[in-house]
Formats: structure tokens, sequence, C-alpha cells
């Protein structure tokens, strides 16, 4: 799978917003499951995991890593995403599909000020409109970074260093360390 894609096009961007398909895209990315297998992992019914694998599938988001034939004749298809990480670009998305990312966007600087926030006393000291404007910097330094990254290609569950290392360089970038 790719390491990473930057996502640009607006219906894939809508589509992505939903916290469950990114949470069945995370699990996916880790090993190929059917859908049983993640209908139970996240506590929901195979109809509805049906639901979110057939848009995901649509928009290209997933693959059908293997296929395995049971007993009596069904076939299992097992999936993974097509990516390791999706990363909006909110530059090139509408502001309104971009709106959707500016609560992770916000929630991914709160978790860098609370590691380096004990450290530098500026960082304690922020106003919310100065998170909210971090983060949307965050998201643009994110692509920017990750556009270097985007020819490589991972194993399952083998992305982490890599997503690791994009995003201590983004972090490096914002607070200028």
């Amino acid at each position: 799978m790719k390491l990473v894609t930057i996502v640009s096009d607006e219906e894939v961007a809508k589509l992505l917003s939903d916290p469950m398909r990114r949470a069945i895209l995370n699990i996916l990315r880790e090993r190929a499951m059917n859908e049983t297998q993640l209908a139970k992992r996240l506590g929901l019914t195979d109809a509805t995991i049906n639901y979110h694998l057939a848009i995901l599938k649509k928009a290209k988001l997933l693959t059908v890593a293997r296929k395995e034939v049971e007993g009596h004749g069904i076939v299992q298809k097992f999936y993974l995403p097509s990516s390791y990480v999706y990363l909006p670009d909110i530059e090139s998305l509408p502001q309104g599909v971009a709106r959707y990312y500016f609560p992770i966007n916000i929630e991914r600087v709160r978790g860098a000020i609370s590691s380096l926030g004990s450290a530098d006393r500026e960082l304690g000291d922020l106003t919310a409109s100065r998170v909210d404007e971090l983060g949307e910097q965050l998201a643009k330094i994110l692509v920017s970074v990750a556009r270097e990254y985007i020819d490589e290609n991972v194993e399952p569950g083998s992305g982490e260093p890599r997503v690791n290392e994009i995003y201590s360089r983004a972090f490096a970038k914002l607070f200028r360390r």
C-alpha cells in the first residue's frame, strides 16, 4: 500500500471526514480483515460495516487483499486501505469541506502542545484562536512534508515509523525547533 495519499478531491475528503470510515481505514492499515472481523472489532453490525466498505471501495480507498472460500462456498473478502494514511490538502479543498478537518487539526496541535508545553512556557500560554491558527498551519505543513513521501509503499502494519517521521518533521517546522 502507499504510505501517504494527499486528498484534494472534494468528494473523497467529504467521505473521509466521517469518523467511522477513518476508524475502519486505521484498523485495516495494520492487517487485512473481512467485514465480520471489522464489525466485531468496532462493535457494529455487518450491515453498517458493509455500508461503509461500499463507500470506501467506490472511492478506491480500499483494495481486496485476498479472497477465501469458506466450506459452504461463501467467499470472504479481506480488505486493506490503498494508503496507510490520508491527509486532506485543506488549501485545495473548498472551505466548507476543509472545515470538517479543523477539529482534528486542533487536537493534533493540542497533543503536541501538551507534550512540549511543560518544557516551553510560551506554548502553555496560547489562546484558543492561536491554537486554531496553529492547527490550520499544521495541516498545511503536514501536506507539504508528506509530498516528499507520496511515492513510498509500505507493508500493512509497518508504516507507523514513517508516518511518525512525517509528523515529527511537520511539528518541528510548526514550532521551529
